[in-house]
């Protein structure tokens, strides 16, 4: 028989019940918790021989893959090939009910979840669930407790009822919420719901998708993401679209002046004061931005090195081409490269405003 753990609503439990349980997870037994959305049966994602009961207790075909429950974004984006609409989803959304399906990364595929091409992947929003899954630090193949064609089991208690004597531990905390999760499928655009569950289509799709937040990042941060930051802000507020932008440099000086060529470049442009001092990136600002764009491809692969797991929102600003660094020459090389930002920045700016409702219509 289980062994049956039954709290209040919002108790947690103690930490010897929290790493037993954890324990017969990795270990591939079956264990059945609370979400978010309905009571779930878990076991390591990692356990072919836990998958395989898990199917086997649901009468679920075995060749039907696994959600994968992951305790953080960070952890997700280590099984899949994370995408930009993948990054906006989770920001908005995670913890929560909305399940990502993605391409399984390298890692992902060797999951005992992974029977194919993709994976359904999803943060949940509640206690219980996200203690289990630091305790065991293992990304845990779940699915709804019910059998196979049957409506979630409301409670603890049913799902003791029901799948009692194949499970190794059962953590009762009372009533589910009893909707399940969302599915969107985010490997490209568009995106397609899958199922409509907890999350409202009309919520998923409402957007806004495109970045909202957006860092600039050149070497010295004094010349080049500096002109872009001041021109974003200048030509969103325009625009009417509410962007916010921050810059940085790989290998930045806070004793470096910005140059008069950038301050003559922005003038121009209308834009006549400039307050600023160059700050080396970090990864708080990698975390804030929804965007980061970068001047030059080296200035990619230095901070993939630095921050592998931002792969997915790191984009040069002009594509597959460098905008070349202006520090130390005339004036007019810092007009010009004013300027190619500048028409990189309107093309990023055409997307934003596409997406966005409250955008002025030219």
């Amino acid at each position: 028989m289980p062994e049956l753990l039954k709290l209040a609503p919002g108790e947690l439990p103690g930490r010897e019940d929290l790493h037993r349980a954890a324990a017969a997870a990795r270990r591939g037994e079956v264990v059945a918790f609370p979400t978010d959305t309905v009571y779930g049966l878990g076991t390591s994602a990692l356990s072919r021989e836990g998958v395989a009961r898990i199917c086997r207790i649901k009468g679920r075909c075995p060749d039907k893959p696994l959600p994968l429950l992951a305790a953080s974004t960070k952890e997700a984006r280590r099984w899949v090939e994370w995408t930009p609409q993948a990054e906006a989803l989770a920001r908005r959304f995670w913890p929560g009910s909305l399940t990502l399906v993605l391409k399984a990364g390298a890692e992902g595929c060797r999951l005992a979840c992974c029977h194919g091409e993709t994976l359904a992947v999803r943060v949940p929003d509640h206690p219980v669930a996200l203690a289990l899954l630091d305790a065991s630090e293992t990304p845990w193949a779940q699915t709804s407790a019910n059998a196979a064609g049957e409506p979630p089991l409301p409670d603890g208690a049913a799902v003791a009822r029901c799948f009692g004597k194949d499970l190794a531990f059962i953590i009762d905390c009372g009533p589910a919420a009893g909707t399940q999760s969302s599915v969107v499928d985010a490997s490209a655009e568009p995106l397609r719901i899958l199922r409509e569950g907890a999350i409202p289509a009309g919520d998923i799709l409402a957007g806004p998708l495109r970045p909202r937040t957006i860092l600039f990042v050149c070497t010295g941060n004094s010349c080049r993401s500096v002109m872009a930051e001041a021109l974003l802000h200048r030509l969103s507020r325009d625009r009417g679209l509410g962007l916010s932008a921050r810059s940085c440099g790989v290998a930045a000086d806070p004793s470096l002046p910005i140059p008069t060529g950038v301050r003559a470049a922005l003038a121009a442009e209308g834009i006549t004061r400039v307050e600023h001092m160059p700050q080396a990136v970090t990864q708080e600002l990698m975390d804030w931005a929804d965007l980061v764009l970068v001047m030059e491809r080296r200035h990619r692969e230095l901070l993939l090195g630095l921050f592998p797991d931002t792969a997915a929102k790191v984009e040069t600003l002009v594509g597959p081409e460098d905008i070349t660094d202006p520090i130390g020459q005339s004036d007019t090389t810092y007009a010009d490269c004013c300027r190619k930002i500048k028409t990189a920045l309107k093309t990023i700016l055409g997307r934003a405003a596409e997406e966005s409702p409250h955008a002025p219509h030219s």
